[in-house]
């Protein structure tokens, strides 16, 4: 009964505000049923000022309503904030890099490498002898040169993906300079897929030669208290990482990192690189860590309707805006990273119902199996994202098929409502085993103050805005109470302020999209990579311009409304069958920029 509870927390505060709304203005509703239900009291003068002549309902439903605009006009200066210091930070990224390139010696995987030489990287195997290296013509960071090793284990779980995506994914990951002797590829599939087998069969022997291991895993299906995702997949891949270094988890010196990505993901050396960097900067806290970075949808966007192009920018910004200098702790979307020891620590990832939103879910569990001690770094090296698209030929099939797919991946990503319940579980049992320093620590206030904006304030939003929309049609402005007239006055006031602060995030969105796409571009030249999409922002473009007005429709369509179907459906169910969005592909004819 408590989980049934906790998992429709969301549907329930959807029925206490709609509640709330009958309350409060019974003088449009007139409805006998619900005057006999409200005390005599209910829209007597309590008191003299302001407030004289509401009633509870009312007073309440003015602090809501305006609370909830003041916190969205207060997140475009969040955004802003996290925007420029991400713009600032990825130049330090890129900057990071030398003009030279060293020479390994053979030596243990864990020594440091300091000798220096203009020839091309040569990669050595974990046993300390040379392996074939294909041609790599990037440069080499820093880091890369005096920092000690890690193992990347990289997990790309995938369900009838193409496999096209997937090769291109491989074929960029495979151009980083330490693939072959530090990156581990697990292709996590799901069994039941019929063409599993062989498509592992043709990726590895594509690439075996281009990473230290690679290894398919098949999530069987049918297990009782599992379902076929994401989440799945990866839980099955990291019980075989586990297996596979179980004997240096064992005596406490695994230096294994674990990085889940989708399977569309083209990820920079960079990003593994600033991990080992922030890995070695906070080593007393490097298991204890767990790494998010931004991500950045510049391989298609210019192909998409303007409506799906806004509902992926909002939820790249959800993600980023957490992401600031001192924020107590940042939320990963769909790329993240941790050491396999607190993988291990915490019991792995979960294959429930619940762990449908497996990046969200798998820092609430690291977060709460450390009583809240974990820690969420950022590295300033986004993760390249496809926007969904449609099989449909051009025209307005496409552009219908394209946004019916975007509102199905929505749906998905909202149905991670479900961990609002697992979050209010894990804090009653706080309060059940007297961890109040853990329940009363700011960090805790500050993480359900990011799950109540993103399973909550969508909706709640979206349902005051309209309902005061309607109100103030329905009844002139001399006919209400002043008190009401002023949140009305008040909430449009930073509605419209907060349209204006995302038109100045959009801007500084497209300086930091700008420095990431010319990276990416430079680098995917120099590996000879010239198919992997690639889409500008022009600011005076039309459909770019149409993004600045756009994106509250966007919103709407894809972040309330799929919010609303979500957390109602959770009142009688928690499974949600997994569709895979459907990815572009990129041929050389068909790359251009916007």
């Amino acid at each position: 009964m408590l989980g049934w509870l906790t998992r429709c927390l969301p549907g329930f505060s959807l029925i206490a505000l709609t509640l709330l709304l009958l309350c409060a203005f019974t003088d449009i509703i007139q409805s006998p049923l619900l005057k006999d239900f409200l005390p005599p009291s209910f829209n007597q003068p309590t008191q003299d000022g302001p407030w004289s002549g509401l009633g509870w309902a009312q007073k309440i439903f003015v602090v809501y309503a305006v609370v909830l605009h003041v916190h969205t006009f207060g997140f475009t200066f969040r955004l802003g904030w996290s925007l420029y210091r991400a713009t600032k930070d990825a130049r330090k990224v890129f900057q990071r890099r030398l003009s030279m390139s060293p020479t390994l010696t053979p030596q243990s995987p864990r020594s440091v490498c300091e000798t220096y030489s203009d020839e091309p990287l040569t990669p050595v195997s974990l046993e300390g002898s040379p392996v074939p290296s294909i041609d790599k013509k990037n440069f080499v960071t820093i880091n890369e040169i005096t920092e000690q090793e890690l193992v990347h284990a990289i997990i790309v779980p995938n369900y009838c993906e193409d496999l096209q995506t997937l090769e291109t994914t491989l074929k960029v990951l495979a151009s980083h300079p330490r693939a072959r002797s530090r990156y581990e590829i697990y292709l996590a599939m799901e069994q039941k897929e019929d063409a599993a087998a062989s498509k592992a069969s043709h990726l590895i022997s594509k690439f075996e030669q281009s990473f230290l291991e690679i290894h398919p895993t098949f999530h069987p299906s049918g297990i009782a208290g599992e379902i076929a995702g994401k989440s799945s997949n990866v839980a099955c891949a990291a019980r075989h990482i586990v297996e596979i270094h179980r004997k240096d988890l064992n005596f406490d010196c695994c230096n294994v990192v674990v990085t889940v990505m989708d399977a569309d993901t083209h990820l920079s050396r960079d990003y593994f690189t600033e991990i080992r960097r922030l890995h070695y900067a906070h080593f007393d806290e490097a298991n204890r860590s767990i790494y998010c970075c931004p991500i950045i949808f510049d391989r298609n966007s210019h192909e998409v309707p303007s409506l799906v192009r806004c509902a992926d920018l909002l939820w790249g910004f959800a993600g980023l805006s957490t992401m600031y200098p001192g924020n107590w702790i940042s939320i990963p979307t769909s790329v993240y990273s941790l050491p396999l020891s607190l993988a291990e620590e915490v019991g792995g990832w979960d294959s429930d119902p619940t762990a449908i939103g497996e990046d969200m879910h798998m820092l609430l569990k690291c977060y709460f199996e450390t009583a809240g001690n974990v820690i969420s770094r950022v590295v300033h090296s986004p993760a390249s994202q496809c926007n969904v698209s449609s099989d449909s030929s051009r025209g307005w099939r496409r552009t219908i098929d394209t946004c019916f797919a975007r509102y199905q991946q929505a749906l998905r990503h909202m149905w991670g409502a479900l961990d609002t319940g697992f979050a209010a579980r894990r804090t009653l049992g706080y309060l059940r085993f007297h961890q109040r320093c853990a329940f009363l620590h700011p960090r805790h206030f500050a993480l359900l103050l990011l799950l109540w904006e993103a399973h909550f304030l969508p909706a709640h939003l979206t349902i005051v805005m309209i309902f005061s929309v309607l109100y103030t049609l329905w009844v002139p402005a001399a006919q209400m109470h002043p008190t009401l007239a002023w949140a009305f006055t008040t909430t449009d006031l930073l509605r419209m302020s907060s349209l204006v602060g995302m038109n100045v995030c959009l801007s500084l969105y497209e300086q930091w999209h700008t420095l990431c796409l010319d990276s990416r571009m430079e680098d995917m030249r120099k590996a000879d990579l010239p198919d992997t999409g690639f889409a500008r922002r022009l600011w005076n473009k039309p459909q770019f311009l149409f993004d600045r007005i756009c994106f509250p429709v966007a919103g709407t369509i894809f972040g309330a409304v799929p919010t609303l179907h979500a957390v109602l459906a959770h009142f009688w169910t928690d499974r949600l069958v997994y569709r895979v969005s459907k990815k572009p592909t990129f041929s050389l004819e068909a790359v251009g920029l916007a």
